[in-house]
């Protein structure tokens, strides 16, 4: 995961640097361009992206937008691929689809307003109307017909089936990493307590609830959806 300094105290001389994890970026956010090709990038994604980053053309003809560190791998990899393949004609087009429509963004003030070229407008089919959905470390950024469109091919149950198996797979490895934690802890509360003299070391269990969450009887349409 991606990381930032921070610092605290006043004085910066006698501040302690902090290392504060980036969340990954999540989310559907609806907004639009302004009559300048201008979009606000929502709050919700501005900590993930940082104040300089990447705006690319992705495989879908939408527009990538990755952070600073991100960017850069994308744009490395592409060299090893074109160094290590000269002959390869497609990686070739594939390289010059992502550099052609690069750009790099430098956030200038508060708003967080920023241009989306022309290129990338063009591919996108970005007119007024935007989608921007977070995808782990990078933000999707969709024109708003698309991504309504994009959206009824994933409806599919092939889609909700690999849904519903990557969201059990990810809570039984988390349970599964919380119980060798347990034991650790067990272990070592043990160990400690026969160092300071007690035959059996005693530790504490967390137990822990879940609510049954229920879905509210109004549903919105996708045409509601940001309105």
């Amino acid at each position: 995961m991606p990381r930032v300094a921070a610092f605290k105290g006043e004085d910066k001389t006698e501040a302690q640097s902090v290392i504060v994890p980036i969340p990954v970026m999540t989310g559907t956010h609806f907004h639009g361009l302004d009559d300048k090709g201008r979009v606000i990038i929502p709050a919700k994604l501005r900590l993930g992206l940082t104040e300089q980053f990447w705006m690319m053309l992705d495989e879908n003809d939408n527009v990538a937008l990755y952070n600073y560190k991100t960017g850069l791998d994308v744009l490395e990899y592409c060299e090893r691929q074109m160094a290590d393949n000269p002959n390869d004609e497609f990686i070739a087009a594939a390289v010059e689809r992502i550099t052609g429509a690069a750009e790099h963004v430098t956030v200038e003030n508060d708003s967080w307003r920023v241009a989306v070229s022309d290129i990338l407008r063009f591919y996108a089919q970005i007119e007024k109307d935007v989608v921007s959905v977070g995808v782990l470390n990078k933000v999707v950024m969709w024109s708003r017909e698309r991504w309504e469109l994009a959206q009824q091919n994933r409806e599919s149950p092939e889609v909700r089936k690999a849904q519903a198996g990557m969201l059990r797979a990810a809570a039984s490895q988390i349970k599964k990493s919380d119980e060798q934690k347990a034991k650790q802890v067990e272990v070592v509360e043990e160990v400690a307590a026969k160092e300071a003299g007690n035959a059996t070391g005693t530790t504490g269990a967390a137990a822990a609830s879940a609510g049954n969450g229920r879905r509210g009887a109004g549903v919105l349409t996708l045409s509601q959806l940001g309105r």
